[in-house]
């Protein structure tokens, strides 16, 4: 009886040894939280999408010794998006390159919104439904520009251009009308109301296909600039808990851009799979292999945006150099 006592002592030592040494490890991968990135709808987000899919985040992360795992949320619209970040919701949002910015100044002496990592560069088209539109200067006064916010990316490009024809930032601003991409494309091919739209892919893609409508120019090359249209930010509370983290997410991303690049087709099915599109697989790859140098986590047209947005008050202060409002590794690479 002695001895059953003495051995079950003995085991009895041998399990709280056991929990000793192996809870750490247990209480340690239990702290490591998901992270989420909340990203909208369109090809620019792709980079996240395929990351995710083909397991980038989580190999990333693995090397890096985190084990821990990437939840993606679509929502619909930038403003939901900051919200969410500056309410802690998501760790990070998709943005575009305005939003980021203001984002950036309004938040610099709080959490600290910045860019982690661009996703694209893409272009948007000026594209008109009306024949005897050649030139901007032959629009008229009742004619309407559909862009998908006047103070966001279109918007800021249809008021560049403006200035770059007229000398005025403002020429426009009276026939902006704000509809969601698709709306605006469904519009311009009715010809009713709307007679201009600034499209990116892939509903430019659409557009070209339809012989009712021409394109009177891209604005990378009306501007001599491809700008940054697609990006994560994060907050520096992310960033100072979660460092490592956060250079596993911009290497998944980056490898997705390799991916993409490499691999259009098997990118265009999965775009598919993701969400909705009037284009089919054949028609997304030929998008993606036309769009292949747009991809990087690297920023284009930073200090070009900054600098007419503080000129036309959407900025108050001047930024002085595009690294300011990104974090590292991105900060410390090639940007414009």
């Amino acid at each position: 009886m002695q001895q059953k006592l003495h051995r079950r002592a003995a085991l009895a030592a041998i399990a709280a040894l056991s929990i000793f040494t192996v809870s750490p490890k247990v209480s340690s991968a239990a702290q490591e939280k998901p992270i989420s990135i909340a990203i909208q709808y369109g090809y620019a987000y792709l980079p996240v999408v395929v990351a995710d899919q083909k397991g980038f985040f989580s190999k990333q992360l693995a090397a890096k010794g985190i084990d821990t795992s990437v939840e993606i949320k679509k929502i619909s619209g930038a403003p939901a998006i900051n919200d969410a970040l500056i309410s802690g919701t998501i760790d990070i949002g998709a943005y575009g390159l305005p939003g980021m910015l203001i984002a950036a100044e309004k938040t610099k002496s709080s959490i600290k919104i910045r860019g982690l990592a661009a996703l694209v560069a893409g272009d948007n088209g000026f594209y008109t439904n009306k024949s005897e539109i050649k030139d901007l200067k032959d629009l008229g006064a009742n004619d309407r520009i559909a862009v998908t916010s006047t103070t966001g990316q279109q918007g800021l490009l249809v008021r560049m251009a403006a200035k770059k024809a007229f000398g005025d930032a403002k020429h426009f601003d009276t026939m902006m009308v704000q509809l969601p991409h698709p709306d605006a494309t469904s519009g311009l091919l009715a010809g009713g109301t709307i007679s201009a739209y600034v499209a990116p892919h892939p509903y430019s893609d659409v557009l070209e296909a339809n012989a009712k409508i021409h394109k009177l120019f891209n604005f990378s090359d009306y501007l001599g600039q491809q700008v940054t249209s697609g990006l994560l930010a994060t907050t520096g509370k992310f960033i100072d808990e979660r460092k490592d983290a956060s250079l596993a997410i911009v290497a998944a991303i980056e490898e997705a851009d390799n991916f993409i690049r490499d691999n259009p087709k098997e990118a265009a099915d999965i775009f598919l799979g993701s969400e909705k599109s009037s284009l089919n697989a054949e028609q997304i790859q030929k998008m993606l292999e036309s769009v292949k140098d747009e991809w990087g986590v690297h920023p284009k047209g930073v200090m070009i945006f900054a600098d007419f947005m503080t000129e036309t008050g959407l900025l108050k202060s001047k930024l002085a150099q595009w690294q300011d409002v990104f974090f590292d590794p991105v900060a410390t690479g090639q940007g414009t």
